[in-house]
């Protein structure tokens, strides 16, 4: 009973009279005026929901982003802030260094030529070394003894 077509005819309603609709013509339907507001509305709630769903994904990968740039910068400064460190410690060694009286005593026989009592002076005078070892260490970092240079 299943598998037999059922017959179905659509009849037309008039205000005078019931007339049967012609076979295989179908009637078309025009939707009211106030069937097309709520199906205007149902498409700008769409449209609407889904600029502000990308918004919200917008700004979340707007900000990892930023986050992810703010961590890198803070790992920058970082090691910017280590470096600045060891300057200071090496800086303070020379502070240290120029004011003791060997620092003094040095100066005064090697630049000043000036000698204890007792003792005599004498100049040993060397060619220019052509092996010389180029550094890239700060300018005062040459003024340290080796000592104070073995802190870095």
């Amino acid at each position: 009973m299943a598998d037999m077509p059922v017959e179905r005819t659509v009849e037309i309603v008039t205000d005078t009279a019931i007339i049967p609709a012609p076979e295989g013509q179908r009637q078309s339907r025009r939707p009211s005026q106030t069937a097309v507001l709520p199906w205007v509305l149902r498409r700008v709630a769409f449209v609407g929901s889904l600029l502000l769903v990308g918004f919200v994904v917008f700004s979340g990968v707007e900000g990892l982003l930023q986050a992810n740039s703010l961590d890198d910068r803070i790992i920058e400064t970082r090691a910017e802030i280590e470096q600045l460190r060891r300057d200071t410690q090496q800086l303070a060694a020379l502070v240290a260094w120029l004011d003791s009286d060997a620092y003094i005593e040095r100066i005064a026989r090697e630049d000043l030529g000036m000698v204890r009592p007792g003792e005599e002076s004498f100049a040993v005078h060397s060619p220019g070394r052509g092996d010389l070892e180029i550094t890239r260490s700060p300018w005062w970092a040459n003024l340290l003894p080796d000592e104070v240079q073995d802190l870095e």
